[in-house]
């Protein structure tokens, strides 16, 4: 009982730390949207609106992103999303997206915790990983400064995939189910992080084969069967790319390296400590500095603090990206995008390297231990504020021109406007700031577009924008037609004095369906990627729905159940666990 009484108070002291990491922000009452805020923002207010109307899943934007039907929902992951989108019905918008951003510090640091107690078992390590990783500058940029929400998800789970490899390489190759659990969590999340993940497992793995030849059969077993579990339990977010994204042209976001930050910048922004994605922080540089001492004896722990040392110069330009950028067989590394989303790597390895020294420290003034955690525990806690900084004061400093008003459907989002619970929904008056024409069709948007010729940039924008302010076209004349709306599903409206082919104003995907006057009716896709029926004359009411095929639930349906039986296993191991250790005091 007393080991379960330390394990709750690890856990109450998280809740405490959560709501400490909160409450400055949520005191504020607003927020400065930026970035990827208003992207995100938007894809939870549609699942808001699909819940409110009693349909779980969303696969297409119905009532957000100016009701184009894009699929974002289908290529980019909402799992996480859900509880944010449930707290709307208890809270005001800001409010809701404080409280979950307060959830994930909470799962943050339990899961650092769990993964480093894991690897090194030791309580005190663990704690230490699991502070220096969840405020580190990199996790708060990507929370409450860019929103870049997505990966600050994943930001949670890097670290149990990366235990859960350990373990199955190098530690109990019988605990291979963390591994796929994690890296299907991270599928939950964020694919771009997925990728750089398993790229880093398989060098990782190459590696130690390399060194060992003679890999054991029942670690390939480990792996296999952790891939397996892993698929099981994301194939239904999967699923999707087969259905549509691999038979449509799509408009992905673009490839290519962007935000190349030297090693001064890096070592600057580290120095100043702000929430940033051009460096490590104080902490951390520290460590990069003076970790070689400490992991010099170690061989493990050496090569975790050369891999924190090596993911910091990816993270800049140090690293040849204008180079690889010119060989064609290179070009699929730019799904990158930004080589500073090395940083998240960066941060672990050296919350690693950092726990190891003060777990050192602290071993040699064992008299003064729990001073020195309390001294530790009040400098993190100054740094975490300092390291909010630029977020508060973009807030604080405002200008009464700052608040949010309406505006314009073809103007972005203004960077750093500031949203409060009352004109919140202005937002929805703009245009998403950035990934508003992200999975677009390439007929109706294609970023990834480069030329010089000011008729076909005109001719590219020209189309995004008609689908965003409802422009139908008939008998070559735009008309604005104004959809009605439903989860999955946009309704137009049509009357015609004479049969006519009329080109709507919504995406296509394979996976849609049109439906005239209550019947399945055929249809084409225009040449600007848009649903294009043949109507007749007269009122003609046309319902355009995405219709997911039958496996995409039956899959869905195989995950849910496979997470509760993985629950309940783990439940029983536990109680089994605490009745043997109870047997054997007695």
């Amino acid at each position: 009982m007393k080991t379960w009484g330390k394990k709750i108070s690890v856990y109450i002291f998280f809740m405490f730390l959560s709501v400490f990491f909160v409450f400055f922000l949520y005191k504020t009452r607003q927020l400065g949207i930026d970035s990827d805020g208003s992207f995100h923002f938007s894809r939870v207010e549609e699942i808001y609106q699909n819940l409110k109307a009693g349909e779980l899943f969303t696969f297409i934007a119905t009532h957000t992103f100016h009701n184009s039907g894009v699929g974002s929902f289908l290529f980019y992951p909402t799992v996480f999303l859900y509880p944010w989108a449930c707290l709307r019905f208890f809270l005001d918008p800001i409010t809701s997206f404080y409280v979950w951003y307060g959830l994930f510090m909470f799962l943050t640091l339990s899961i650092a915790y769990y993964s480093m107690y894991g690897f090194s078992r030791s309580k005190l390590r663990a704690l230490m990983f699991a502070l220096f990783y969840t405020i580190a500058i990199y996790h708060l940029y990507l929370g409450v400064r860019n929103y870049v929400l997505g990966e600050f998800i994943a930001y949670t789970f890097v670290p149990l995939a990366l235990y859960g490899f350990y373990e199955v390489i190098w530690g109990d190759h019988k605990k291979w189910p963390l591994l796929g659990i994690g890296v299907a969590l991270l599928l939950y999340s964020h694919l771009i992080s997925v990728v750089i993940t398993v790229i880093l497992m398989f060098v990782l793995f190459t590696s130690k084969l390399v060194v060992d030849i003679k890999f054991p059969k029942v670690r390939w077993m480990a792996l296999f069967k952790s891939i397996g579990l892993a698929l099981i339990l994301s194939l239904w977010i999967i699923y999707p790319f087969f259905t549509d994204f691999m038979h449509t042209k799509l408009g992905t976001p673009s490839f290519g390296f962007a935000f190349l930050y030297s090693m001064q910048d890096l070592w600057a922004a580290s120095l100043e400590n702000h929430a940033t994605n051009r460096g490590v922080g104080i902490i951390f540089l520290m460590a990069a500095l003076s970790g070689w001492y400490f992991v010099r004896n170690k061989k493990q722990e050496f090569w975790i603090y050369i891999l924190g040392l090596i993911f910091i110069a990816l993270s800049t330009n140090l690293f040849p990206y204008t180079e690889l950028a010119r060989i064609d067989g290179l070009f699929f590394l730019g799904m990158i995008q930004f080589p500073y989303r090395f940083l998240t790597y960066a941060s672990l390895f050296m919350a690693t390297t950092l726990s190891l020294i003060f777990e050192r420290v602290f071993n040699k003034f064992q008299a003064h231990k729990k001073m020195l955690f309390f001294c530790v525990l009040g400098v993190m806690m100054c740094l975490y504020i300092q390291t909010l900084t630029p977020v508060l004061d973009r807030i604080y400093d405002a200008t009464p021109e700052a608040r949010l008003k309406k505006g314009n459907i073809t103007d972005p989002v203004p960077a750093g406007a500031i949203l409060d619970k009352d004109n919140y929904y202005d937002m929805y008056t703009y245009r998403v700031l950035y990934g508003e024409t992200d999975y677009y069709p390439k007929a109706s948007f294609d970023g990834n577009v480069t030329t010089p010729d000011s008729n076909v940039q005109k001719k590219i924008l020209d189309r995004s924008q008609s689908i965003m302010l409802h422009k139908a076209k008939i008998a070559n004349k735009d008309i604005t037609i104004d959809p009605s709306v439903a989860p999955n599903e946009l309704v137009y409206q049509v009357k015609l004095q004479r049969s006519a082919l009329v080109d709507l104003p919504v995406v296509n995907y394979p996976s849609e369906k049109v439906y005239v006057n209550g019947k399945e009716f055929p249809y084409s896709v225009s040449d600007r990627g848009t649903v294009q029926v043949k109507l007749a004359q007269g009122k003609n009411r046309v319902v355009v729905r995405y219709v997911m095929k039958q496996t995409y639930y039956i899959l869905c349906g195989i995950a849910v159940i496979t997470w509760v039986v993985i629950g309940i296993t783990t439940l029983l191991k536990n109680i089994k666990k605490v009745e043997t250790n109870r047997g054997s005091r007695n």
